[in-house]
């Protein structure tokens, strides 16, 4: 009976996980929220001590897969929050490329006309 119990809270916990990480990677945040309590009740429904680790090690990868997608999604959001911050008080900076690659901040240039003849 344990044995039973084990594969159906552990096909449950891996079918939910497999959506997880299909919502993390379609951007669906509000939906990881949604089903953070579905996952803690399929946790529980784990029995402490199992007979087979091969069951709980698949589980475990798949969790720590999605924690791994869930880090890189936030260093993306800070890193976009950044970039839109810089964006915002650049106050119309122009940064420019050299013939070397460099550089070059253009705000700060004198302003005219060149006049050469």
């Amino acid at each position: 009976m344990t044995l039973f119990s084990l594969s159906a809270a552990a096909d449950a916990l891996e079918d939910h996980l497999d959506h997880e990480r299909k919502m993390i990677l379609s951007g669906q945040i509000d939906g990881l929220l949604r089903a953070s309590g579905e996952k803690q009740r399929l946790l529980k429904r784990l029995p402490s001590a199992s007979e087979s680790d091969e069951v709980i090690q698949r589980l475990r990868r798949k969790a720590e897969r999605n924690q791994e997608l869930l880090l890189a999604a936030a260093r993306g959001i800070k890193s976009a929050a950044r970039r839109v911050d810089s964006l915002r008080t650049s106050s119309g900076s122009l940064r420019t490329y050299g013939r070397d690659g460099a550089t070059a901040d253009l705000t700060n240039a004198r302003g005219g006309v060149n006049r050469h003849a």
